[in-house]
């Protein structure tokens, strides 16, 4: 139902940045009837999954878990309580819809409640990446490994800094990045890989797979 749904409107939307440029008189008004139109489903969508968030959010603070012997308030005793917060779910759906600026938002709000929330500064980290904030994305990456003693995660951090120095061309930052993730998990197949693509400069650098495991 959702693919058929989608699929209407990004064929609707294709059509616009096609003719648009070119249109005029009645064939332009009626382009702009449409993105008009596609701008209210597209509002209008994101009020329903927000919303939605919010109810799924309130029923695992309830202690409902469907897909594994540990419900989510479980993994809240073990540190996680800002993720009964409607600021995280709002955050959660911003960032699932590709909206960073709004999930952005969202996520400081949560660590003015919870300041010591390495959930909440991955997504931050991972926001500011996708806007292209090197620095900011950096800097919230680092607060999760100054709030987490999880090594596999330290090794997930440390392979994410080292694909965004990378991408600022330091490359010497980026291999000891790179070797640091290694040494916490040398498992992870993520920071050997990187490592010599970052010498290459042919190879895609990976991070992504990795880091949403622990989103």
């Amino acid at each position: 139902m959702f693919q058929h749904v989608f699929a209407e409107m990004n064929s609707m939307l294709d059509d616009i940045v096609k003719h648009y440029p070119s249109a005029h008189g009645s064939r332009k008004q009626e382009l702009l009837q449409h993105w008009s139109l596609l701008r209210k489903m597209s509002d209008r969508i994101m009020d329903e999954w927000l919303a939605f968030e919010e109810k799924m959010v309130c029923l695992r603070a309830a202690g409902f878990s469907a897909e594994s012997s540990m419900s989510d308030t479980e993994l809240s005793k073990q540190g996680l309580p800002e993720k009964e917060l409607p600021a995280y779910s709002r955050g959660q759906g911003y960032y699932r819809l590709l909206m960073y600026p709004e999930a952005i938002q969202q996520f400081e709000q949560v660590l003015q409640r919870f300041p010591e929330s390495w959930h909440s500064c991955m997504y931050l980290g991972m926001s500011y990446s996708q806007l292209g904030n090197t620095a900011e994305a950096v800097r919230h990456f680092e607060q999760v490994l100054d709030l987490t003693e999880q090594r596999a995660l330290k090794a997930v951090i440390y392979n994410a800094l080292g694909c965004l120095m990378a991408k600022q061309a330091d490359v010497k930052t980026a291999q000891k990045c790179f070797a640091l993730a290694h040494q916490f998990d040398p498992a992870m197949p993520e920071p050997l890989h990187n490592m010599e693509a970052c010498l290459s400069g042919i190879e895609m650098l990976r991070y992504d797979c990795s880091l949403m495991a622990w989103m």
